[in-house]
């Protein structure tokens, strides 16, 4: 058997009650770009790093109550270049906070002695 290397996750995908709506919400909020649609309705979305998500429509059956440490995806995270910035664009867009550690709680001084005590990556400087 040949050996193969994996490189990352391709994309995540989300099943959402109307695909066209979230989709828009993407790009319109985010900033994403619609790359495909398939008439199913299936969309292929580009942030603006170049990661894809895929919006599929919802299947009809009912979802399970969840936590964030329920087994399976718990949430997508976002990079940002300025989380502050970040946390204002998504209240001025009227997200409702729902997560134990809410961003408001993720100050740039917690994220630089998270740096400086976990990880030693050029990616949080």
């Amino acid at each position: 058997m040949e050996k193969f290397k994996i490189n990352g996750i391709d994309h995540p995908a989300v099943a959402a009650e109307n695909v066209e709506v979230l989709s828009n919400w993407y790009c319109e909020v985010l900033g994403f770009e619609v790359v495909f649609k398939d008439p199913r309705p299936i969309w292929l979305l580009k942030a603006p790093d170049g990661v894809i998500l895929e919006i599929l429509p919802n299947d009809g059956n009912a979802r399970p109550a969840r936590t964030n440490l329920t087994l399976g995806w718990s949430h997508v995270a976002l990079g940002v270049d300025d989380i502050e910035a970040g946390i204002a664009h998504l209240d001025n867009h009227n997200i409702r906070w729902t997560s134990v550690l809410s961003p408001k709680e993720i100050t740039p001084s917690r994220l630089k002695q998270q740096k400086n005590s976990l990880c030693k990556k050029e990616k949080f400087g």
